[in-house]
């Protein structure tokens, strides 16, 4: 099929158009008004749902040692797990409080089968746990999960006993609310029914807390008993023996003579703090508010501020401070004004660019006209396949509003040369054809292939832009001609006046045909001119979570009590408040418990400095802290990278981490270098005499039951009566034994005959260093070093850390890896290498088929390696560094800079079918300059807004602009150049076939030119 067919046949929708326009004008309105319809249905969220392939199973295990939930939990829980496929890595952290675990996953797996399966493996070994493991949690995550908002309520006032007022004025009627799935409130707690054993009265009356537990735990009890079947009905019977009253439970009969009261003291206390946090230097409570999955963001967000608001006028709350924090409705306004507002922009420049080419005001207005009918059907799109408005689908159409007038702007222009609606779109129905899969089809490799991250929410980009060219190119084909060819005849004169700049073009152009080595020498010489930038741009791939804040770290030097860590944080917000206006920071949030602390410093809007500077600034002061070393960077973050070491001790594995944070901290560039290890934390350990016990008939699980009541205490069945609903009832010793080595050195330990010894009569109680956590990855004992990247990229950092570490001896069964930044950096640069290579070869594919040659494409490939070439010259000229955004920058760039190339190659190809070569090549560029400048015009002014705004992705993420000027430099250095370039290597590229198959002068006449181009 020639290509006389084949734009014959592309040019149907338009010729059912002209003869049709009222039924395409009555489609186009039903069309638009779904997509006005669609503006208000479409879920409105931060990020699209997405399921995180990662699950987490928590396992409560209170005051045991790390030892003791690695062996006991842990590694029975690994052993089960590790028959899973499709677990990319296994983490595990075995605390003095339980143990977490988690389990990643690829992208691609589906994680709620996965999740079912986990639960599966951990029921088969459930009897295998030790029987006082209450609840094994299983957690999944799904960008859904994120919070409407958080808000910090702090006081003056102690706000401990703070629970009834908050659940009454806050928490339920903020659950009451239309959207909300869930309220989480932490930091203050519901009061526990608190039963606290007299050691001397039940010594004295030889009653063991073992008689105790469970007399309770038999008089507080309901339960089905089956049932009852009558004459006309079945009633179920239900014996009923819980505790309805607080003296019901001190009524209870442990011995037939001896009451609980007789031997306890009952009432009601909150349970002890096991972590705070603090507001601008006070003590706060935070609530975190969920929204349902298909409710809509901003509505959900308004309403459960209005029950804030109506909560701050209450007279209790009038010394109460209640503060919104990371409120993700309005970091979605934000970013959507700003995609908006810079959209408005570029489409503005893009009128007036449009205007002065077309110097028409209603031909400019027709091919305006088709941004918003475009847009307005992308949504109607969107909405029929269940996509939301989000800031990446946003993204996706503001980057395609530049794009979108590309293809009503060559057709206009074909139309006005050749002064017939129907011809001017066959002229150029190919060409426009390939423009837009070329654009579209570069996403295929990212919706289909590999799945990271990155990949993942940029296939949501992706669609927003596929969809919206589709429809331009919709469009293009009806409405654009339909318009245009009621327009009077004066609109279709070409006027034959050319400005300077294009004489200029053509006669440059022209010498270039004359002198082709001349000119490939000089496209040579730009080609190598690039290594001037491309040694220069950075290649920065760590991640930028947040631009409006950041993370502090406390580095705990050993085992201290929460009131010990709070001090080190009070000290250090005491110094951010004193330099409040130095460091720019607004306000300062602070969570802190016995294991770890971190501060949040929340930046003022308005700032002058950047990030890494206040960083500077805030390090150069700070205090010294007693108990803790503070870095930058949030606990666990990705924001640095990692040095992971193995082996079979945790100790060992300390010891090597010492040796080498030093001398990791002393390459240049790397900041915050800390190991995960903590500092040097104590434990009793009680160490039974075997032989003695066994002779006495006491077991050691009656020993250590003993223990476990009179230090952390036991949990009895909830007090379920109560006026604030469900509360625990918790049975322990007085509060003296919690701090007392002696009292629990006499600790009352009865054998089963009644006799009563004291545990140091039993065991041997002492003092010993501990670790405070066992770490393992994959099944192995493992330990990381973390640090944070300063001025030096990861290419850089992972070359210094390598040779350092090739340098280091460590023992046989110990290994080292890299990990984190240098992990994902590896991954996803891999990922993107290659889907740029298969968009690559699916670009040459598309114009193949097309041009219907094997040869031709090649001409247009060329023009973006010139492109790339732009890109780094303006990374470099912007002080942008190579990051994530760029690459995608680059990515979207590889489908737009073609379109000029397969404009021109396809005028050329047709010219040569009635002039010799060099006459198409020169009349071709004379026909095709001005509307590809109008295409790349329009596409540069559409970003330049982003380019040089503050524009961040949800408003406080990664900035826009280095994907901005990556794709207008690559476009605006391909275009000047591929003006040449194109029909240069067109005419090499048919001289070297002639030559091949032994054609003469392939230039002289149409037929030999044919010959040479036949591939």
């Amino acid at each position: 099929m020639n290509a006389q067919n084949q734009a014959s046949i592309a040019v149907l929708l338009t010729r059912f158009a002209l003869r049709r326009p009222v039924t395409v004008c009555m489609v186009f309105l039903s069309m638009l008004v779904l997509g006005m319809v669609a503006t208000r249905l479409l879920p409105l969220e931060k990020f699209p749902g997405v399921d995180i392939p990662q699950i987490m199973i928590q396992v409560p295990y209170p005051d045991a040692s790390p030892a003791e939930v690695e062996r006991l939990i842990t590694r029975p829980l690994e052993e089960a797990l590790a028959s899973m496929t499709g677990v990319r890595e296994m983490r595990s952290f075995s605390r003095e409080n339980g143990v977490d675990l988690v389990l990643d996953f690829a992208w691609d797996e589906n994680i709620n089968a996965r999740n079912l399966e986990v639960r599966e493996q951990i029921d088969r070994i459930r009897p295998l746990l030790p029987a006082d493991v209450e609840r094994v949690f299983v957690y999944q995550f799904n960008t859904d999960d994120m919070p409407v908002f958080q808000l910090r309520i702090s006081s003056e006032q102690d706000l401990k006993f703070a629970w009834d007022l908050l659940e009454r004025h806050l928490k339920r009627p903020m659950e009451r609310v239309e959207g909300v799935s869930r309220v989480q409130l932490y930091g203050v707690d519901k009061r526990d029914i608190v039963i606290r054993l007299d050691e001397q009265r039940m010594a004295h009356m030889q009653i063991t807390s073992a008689q105790v537990r469970e007399r309770l735990n038999q008089a507080n009890f309901a339960l089905s008993a089956g049932y009852l079947d009558t004459s006309d009905s079945r009633l179920l019977i239900k014996p009923v023996g819980e505790f309805r009253h607080l003296d019901d439970i001190g009524a209870v009969h442990i011995t037939q003579h001896i009451q609980l009261k007789d031997i306890a003291e009952i009432g009601y206390e909150l349970p002890p703090r096991r972590d705070g946090r603090h507001f601008n230097q006070s003590y706060a409570i935070g609530m975190d508010v969920f929204k349902e999955s298909t409710a809509n963001l901003v509505e959900v967000s308004e309403r459960a501020l209005a029950v804030v608001q109506a909560a701050s006028e209450h007279p209790q709350f009038a010394h109460i401070d209640l503060m919104l924090m990371d409120d993700t409705a309005a970091s979605v306004k934000t970013s959507l004004h700003d995609l908006l507002m810079a959209g408005l922009l570029g489409a503005f420049l893009s009128v007036v660019v449009l205007y002065v080419f077309l110097r028409s005001l209603a031909t400019t207005l027709i091919v305006v006209l088709s941004v918003p009918v475009a847009i307005f059907l992308t949504l109607a799109v969107m909405y029929l396949l269940g996509y939301s408005l989000n800031i990446l689908s946003m993204m996706g159409l503001m980057l395609a509003v530049g794009m979108l007038v590309d293809n009503a702007v060559v057709v206009t222009e074909s139309i006005q040369q050749e002064g017939d609606a129907e011809r001017g779109v066959e002229k150029v129905a190919l060409a426009v054809l390939a423009g837009t899969l070329t654009t579209a089809i570069v996403f295929l490799p990212t919706i289909f292939g590999a799945k990271v991250e990155i990949t993942v929410l940029l296939e949501h980009v992706a669609i927003a832009i596929c969809i919206s060219l589709l429809t331009s190119l919709l469009v293009s084909k009806t409405m654009i001609p339909l318009l245009v060819s009621r327009l009077p005849a004066r609109f279709f004169v070409v006027t034959e006046r050319r400005s300077w700049l294009k004489q200029g073009y053509l006669k440059s152009l022209a010498w270039s045909q004359r002198h082709p080595k001349v000119t490939t020498f000089v496209l040579l010489g730009l080609l190598v001119a690039t290594v001037i930038p491309l040694g220069q741009v950075s290649g920065d791939q760590t991640d930028v979570a947040f631009n409006d804040r950041i993370y502090l770290n406390y580095h705990l030097n050993g085992q201290y009590r929460l009131a010990e860590v709070q001090a080190d944080v009070a000290k250090m917000e005491a110094y951010l408040y004193a330099n409040q206006d130095a460091f720019e920071v607004d306000h300062v949030y602070s969570y802190f418990a016995p294991t770890h602390a971190f501060s949040m410093l929340l930046l003022k809007p308005d700032r002058r400095l950047s990030v890494a500077e206040i960083q500077q600034r805030v390090r150069e002061n700070w205090p010294t802290l007693v108990r803790s070393e503070p870095q930058f960077g949030f606990r666990g973050g990705n924001n640095g990278v990692q040095v992971t070491l193995t082996g079979p001790s945790t100790t060992r594995l300390q010891q090597l981490a010492d040796g080498l944070v030093p001398r990791l901290a002393a390459i240049p560039g790397l900041d915050d270098v800390r190991s995960e290890a903590d500092g040097t934390q104590y434990e009793l350990q009680v160490e039974v005499n075997r032989e003695r016990v066994q002779r006495l008939g006491i077991t050691t699980q009656h020993i250590a039951g003993v223990i476990s009541t009179a230090l952390r205490g036991d949990q009895l069945r909830s007090f379920r009566h109560h006026p604030s609903g469900e509360i625990r009832i918790q049975l322990t010793y007085d509060n003296q034994l919690q701090y007392s080595l002696e009292r629990l050195q006499g600790l009352i330990v009865a054998s089963i005959d009644g006799q009563q010894f004291s545990l140091e009569q039993l065991a041997e109680v002492s003092v010993k260093p501990r670790i405070s956590t066992i770490r393992r990855y994959d099944r192995q004992t493992s330990l990381r070093i973390n640090a944070n990247l300063d001025e030096l990229s990861i290419q850089q950092a992972r070359a210094a850390i390598t040779t350092l570490m090739q340098q280091q001896s460590l023992d046989d069964g110990y290994s080292w890896s890299l990990d984190g930044g240098f992990r994902s950096f590896a991954e996803t640069s891999s990922i993107m290498q290659v889907n740029m290579l298969l968009a690559l070869c699916l670009i040459y594919m598309v114009m193949a088929a097309l041009f219907e040659s094997l040869l031709l494409p090649n001409a247009v490939i060329g023009s973006l390696v010139l492109a790339l070439c732009g890109v780094f010259w303006a990374l470099w000229v912007t002080n942008t560094p190579l990051d994530m955004m760029a690459m995608i920058g680059m990515l979207i760039l590889m489908g737009v800079v073609v379109n000029n190339g397969i404009v021109l190659v396809d005028r050329i190809n047709q010219l040569r079918e009635q002039m010799p070569l060099q006459d198409a090549v020169l009349l071709a560029a004379d026909q095709r300059v001005r509307p590809i400048m109008m295409t790349v015009s329009t596409t540069m002014l559409g970003l330049l807004p982003l380019a040089f705004g503050g524009a961040q992705i949800g408003g406080d993420g990664p900035p826009y602009a280095p994907m901005a000027i990556a794709i207008i430099g690559g476009l605006l250095f391909s275009t000047l150049t591929s003006l040449y370039f194109v029909p240069h290597a067109y005419c090499r590229l048919l001289a070297w076939k002639a030559h091949w198959h032994g054609v003469g002068q392939y230039s002289a006449t149409p037929s030999a030119a044919r010959a040479g181009a036949k591939g």
